[in-house]
């Protein structure tokens, strides 16, 4: 009995000891990863703007900086051009930024008497490029093939647009002139036109060895140079539009000083300058 008694107490025991295994753990959960938000747009910079319009203008070649070979329609003729940017600004216009734009094409066989040509451009910016606001194309300018030269200028408040100076260089004469480009109220508008300088230093060489005092003073009565600078009146910086002003400075024939100013005002119904004709001569007065 004693022997069985502790047979049954072993067998318990070993039974105690053989405990059920455990449910397998279960992995705690884990959320699914939230999708990553998109990143912001990125912003298209202003000049990858201007790259894209140019290319899209003036096809494949063209770019921001240094000449591109294109080509150039003028009264059915296509010449072969070499053109460059020669001006480029972006402004604040009111509540809201434009960008101004001068492209200037030179003839690339041109003569002494061809001009070159400028086009001009306002744009603005739409989704990842800019649309055109208003233009003026194929507007000439210069001599020899070459268009001069292209400035954006202030002309007001919030009010700006294009300056040009080009020349014509011959017989001893010098003839730079002065454009201004402004836009209007249905566009870009060819606002008037005067001189910047004139000379005839080149025509009359009056220093030379075999000249005597009396030739050589005559000769120097003969000739002129005077310059026509222009700016403009921004003494009230918040009108729209400022007064221009030309300062005429040098000397005419006979040696005589010159010096005077000349005020202009912008007609708001042609959006234009009336220069007289004594701004726009090619001698003295």
């Amino acid at each position: 009995m004693t022997s069985l008694a502790a047979l049954a107490l072993a067998g318990a025991a070993v039974l105690a000891g053989c405990k059920p295994a455990g449910e397998p753990s279960v992995a705690p959960k884990v959320d699914a990863p939230s999708v990553a938000p998109a990143p912001p747009a990125q912003q298209v910079s202003r000049t990858a703007r201007l790259q894209a319009f140019l290319v899209q203008r003036y096809g494949s070649n063209a770019k921001l900086s240094g000449e591109w070979r294109g080509s150039w329609t003028d009264d059915g003729d296509t010449h072969a051009m070499d053109w460059q940017v020669c001006s480029e600004q972006p402004v604040v216009s009111g509540d809201h930024w434009q960008q101004l734009l001068a492209v200037c094409g030179a003839l690339a066989d041109g003569a002494h008497i061809d001009p070159g040509t400028i086009d001009f451009f306002v744009l603005r910016p739409k989704d990842d490029g800019f649309e055109v606001a208003s233009e003026l194309t194929g507007g000439r300018f210069g001599s020899g093939g070459q268009p001069g030269t292209a400035s954006v200028i202030r002309a007001g408040s919030d009010f700006y647009g294009f300056r040009v100076e080009d020349g014509w260089f011959g017989q001893g004469f010098s003839l730079l002139s002065q454009s201004l480009v402004l836009p209007g109220p249905n566009g870009l508008v060819a606002s008037g036109s005067l001189r910047s300088h004139i000379d005839n230093d080149a025509q009359y060489e009056c220093d030379t060895v075999d000249a005597n005092a009396e030739t050589a003073e005559d000769c120097r009565s003969r000739r002129f140079s005077i310059d026509f600078a222009l700016r403009f009146d921004d003494s009230d910086r918040s009108a729209r539009t400022w007064p221009l002003l030309i300062e005429e400075a040098g000397t005419t024939c006979g040696g005589k000083p010159v010096r005077q100013q000349h005020r202009f005002s912008l007609d708001s119904k042609t959006w234009t300058y009336s220069f007289p004709e004594a701004l726009r001569r090619e001698g003295c007065e």
